[in-house]
């Protein structure tokens, strides 16, 4: 039983990560406003830790026999992170939608590493604590900029 609930929450994680990975190439192209160059530099350092961290849980689920989702109508008829239409945005505006997703992320990624935990899977909760880490410290850097 355990096992499977684990699937289901790293099935989620991937879901919510890919479509996580577009909305950040979204917001990478279509920011505007003062803070433009060091906007769209951010949201592509994101998108590229998203790439990660979508690899190394997928790759995970693989290692426990478990079957990731992988194709994008997969993801989103699981995912909860909606994706944005296509207009151009404030920058500050654009890191608000982040810091939502990252917030969600963060509370998601103690879902998991609590399954994991109860699956007596330490690896995965040792992926899931570095997550931990990793959104904290940008919500901690989100927070201070849009103050």
């Amino acid at each position: 039983m355990a096992k499977a609930k684990l699937e289901t929450k790293l099935n989620q994680y991937v879901a919510d990560l890919t479509v996580m990975y577009t909305k950040l190439h979204n917001v990478h192209w279509y920011v505007e406003g003062r803070q433009f160059h060091a906007m769209h530099e951010l949201f592509e350092m994101y998108y590229d830790k998203v790439t990660e961290d979508m690899d190394v849980v997928a790759e995970r689920m693989l290692q426990l026999d478990f079957k990731p989702v992988a194709t994008l109508k997969g993801a989103l008829e699981i995912a909860k992170i909606e994706e944005r239409g296509e207009e151009f945005g404030k920058d500050l505006d654009f890191v608000e939608i982040v810091r939502k997703d990252f917030e969600y992320l963060l509370g998601l990624t103690l879902e998991v590493k609590e399954e994991a935990d109860k699956a007596g899977d330490d690896p995965t909760v040792d992926i899931m604590n570095e997550f931990t880490a990793y959104y904290q410290k940008q919500l901690w850097m989100i927070k201070a900029t849009l103050a």
